[in-house]
């Protein structure tokens, strides 16, 4: 078995079948994949697909109750055949190319993590009664071109107005689906029940042509992922303390960059997130989520992304941040450790503070350095001695933000 494809599901049905729809039209030999769908409990109509039967190797596990995502993703690694594994989730409907384009990478490097390039477009495959104001505002959007409007008309059996989408989806008491089998087979057909969805992947975009030698690049490494099986047994699969939404794929992607693999950026990895509800408190379980991924690895690689807390997200200035760290570190070694110790605290404070839905200002107070009067008194004494070398600007930049929050 060459690939093996894990897609944890809880209530996604039919967005799960329509994913198994995408996988049958691979123009990689099916003979030499399969695919596992976990179905983490779920109370819709997912056990139906017990009884799919693809031409490729299937395999449905029910989890007896709701594990999570990292538990749910380890039960199908545990399992999986294949020499590489592809974490998909079940509301992505992939292109024919999909497993073909991931595969080719690994087969020539040894080593490597294949992720997504910067384009993702939302599919309304479903009207669901549970869909936001921007998820309607969408839908208004999608009214207004014409094919749209025939789609949905001939799947509805009636005219929609662009105007009137909101208030008939908020009436409907159960989704209504858009799509037939034979759609999902004419891929390029999609476009036209599609938005393409704004700064899926910021960390791309600006670290651009700098992103294969940044120390931050793991950052890009989300959600839809394939690696070589050894590699992520050897790192012991997803973290299973993260509860929820969020940050448990940022955890196994800093432990991957430390076990020394290569990101690879496909851009032909072509996909669509079929838009469903959104789950109320997944925003404030992702920053509980992240003070947790803090506390496990309290470095400065991890902490950098508490900046998001303060100001807009600037990966640039992430980037120069973490080679002036490790450029001081090399020339440096053990020097300014109290002065590093401090930037990685006042960032896991801002973590806490935004986690706890608090303003994030008097970090120093926060953290316990401000009464210490001696060590704030070393740890200045040392910025100042930094920025005399005159090489570490955005270290410096990053210490005053922090220090006069």
């Amino acid at each position: 078995m060459d690939v093996s494809i894990i897609i944890p599901s809880f209530n996604r049905y039919p967005l799960n079948l329509f994913c198994l729809f995408s996988l049958e039209n691979q123009t990689y030999d099916l003979a030499k994949m399969e695919v596992i769908l976990i179905d983490d409990s779920s109370t819709d109509e997912t056990p139906l697909l017990k009884e799919f039967s693809p031409d490729y190797n299937f395999k449905y596990i029910r989890n007896k109750s709701n594990l999570g995502l990292p538990a749910t993703r380890n039960k199908g690694l545990r399992i999986a055949r294949g020499k590489v594994v592809m974490f998909l989730d079940a509301e992505m409907i992939v292109d024919a190319k999909y497993v073909e384009n991931h595969l080719k990478h690994h087969q020539s490097i040894d080593n490597a993590v294949v992720i997504g390039g910067r384009k993702r477009h939302k599919l309304y495959s479903c009207l669901f009664p549970g869909f936001n104001s921007k998820q309607t505002k969408d839908l208004s959007r999608l009214l207004k071109r014409k094919p749209t409007r025939s789609w949905f008309s001939k799947r509805l059996g009636k005219e929609m107005h662009s105007k009137k989408i909101g208030r008939y989806v908020k009436q409907l008491n159960s989704p209504i689906v858009l799509l037939e089998k034979e759609d999902i087979g004419n891929f390029s057909q999609l476009e036209r029940l599609s938005i393409a969805k704004k700064h899926t992947n910021n960390v791309l975009e600006q670290l651009g042509e700098h992103f294969d030698s940044s120390h931050l690049n793991w950052l890009a490494c989300v959600g839809n992922l394939s690696v070589k099986k050894d590699t992520i047994d050897m790192i012991g699969g997803y973290d299973e303390d993260y509860k929820g939404w969020g940050t448990e794929d940022h955890d196994l992607a800093f432990r991957l960059k430390k076990a020394g693999v290569t990101f690879i950026v496909e851009p032909e990895l072509i996909r669509y997130h079929q838009e469903h509800p959104i789950v109320s408190g997944y925003l404030k379980q992702g920053k509980k989520n992240r003070v947790l991924f803090q506390k496990k690895h309290p470095v400065l690689d991890v902490c950098i992304r508490s900046l998001k807390s303060i100001q807009k997200e600037d990966y640039k200035f992430m980037d120069s941040i973490m080679n002036e760290h490790y450029s001081l570190k090399r020339k440096f070694p053990g020097k300014y450790e109290e002065f590093n110790q401090c930037i990685v605290e006042l960032l896991q404070e801002a973590a806490i503070l935004d986690s706890q839905g608090k303003p994030v200002i008097n970090l120093m107070q926060s953290a316990g350095i401000q009464e210490d009067r001696k060590r704030k008194d070393r740890i200045i004494h040392q910025r100042n001695e930094i920025d005399s070398h005159e090489q570490y600007p955005h270290l410096i930049k990053l210490f005053d933000l922090l220090n006069n929050r």
